[in-house]
């Protein structure tokens, strides 16, 4: 789960995210979960879209809490969570086709760049704990830029990701994405001590009740 506390300037609550898909746009599909074998949607309005994204790092926080202070009410953020939902639904799509060996479907790359294609900002360096990176950031000058990160990630997954990498959690009840950063490519699990642990536990009592 993730912590949202109140120096990243929203409200301090926890919320069942997870992030352990390795690219942004991974763990953004992953808000839509999955309990009893049927899909949850974590991202139930403005505000949830909001905590998750301060969740991440794909914004300053002073800069994301004065642009959604502003755009929180009313009709604005019914249309940014409504954009919000559309995108990861199109970036399920991208996954799933991407897990299948599939063509990535062509409605998917045309969102990434409707998104992408005109952002405003600046370039900056940064100081990292082990060097410098140079790093962009948006403006927010408009609500449409905070899905922007979101696709850029999606932008680089496809570009520059490998493929095989890229997976969904063996679980069939969990189902998350993720892509694997293992040396042997061999992840299998969201997570070792999550799903993996579970089904290693259930495999092991099989063994016991076949053996009798």
């Amino acid at each position: 789960m993730a912590r949202i506390s109140s120096d990243a300037g929203l409200r301090a609550q926890w919320k069942p995210f997870r992030f352990i898909g390795n690219y942004s746009c991974l763990d953004f599909v992953n808000t839509e979960t999955k309990e009893s074998g049927q899909r949850v949607n974590l991202l139930r309005g403005f505000e949830d879209f909001v905590t998750w994204l301060a969740s991440t790092t794909l914004f300053e926080p002073s800069k994301l809490k004065q642009a959604t202070k502003e755009w929180k009410i009313g009709a604005t953020s019914e249309r940014i969570h409504k954009n919000a939902l559309g995108l990861r639904q199109v970036l399920r799509g991208m996954a799933e086709a991407i897990v299948a060996g599939r063509s990535v479907p062509p409605a998917s790359i045309r969102v990434i760049n409707g998104l992408i294609g005109r952002p405003s900002g600046i370039t900056k360096v940064v100081k990292t704990p082990d060097s410098f990176e140079r790093r962009f950031e948006l403006d927010l000058n408009e609500p449409k830029q905070l899905l922007v990160p979101i696709a850029e990630s999606a932008a680089r997954l496809l570009c520059s990701g490998d493929f095989s990498r890229v997976k969904q959690c063996a679980n069939q009840d969990c189902g998350a994405f993720f892509y694997d950063g293992t040396k042997n490519n061999s992840r299998r699990w969201c997570s070792a001590t999550g799903c993996g642990n579970r089904m290693r536990v259930a495999a092991f009592y099989d063994r016991l009740r076949r053996n009798g």
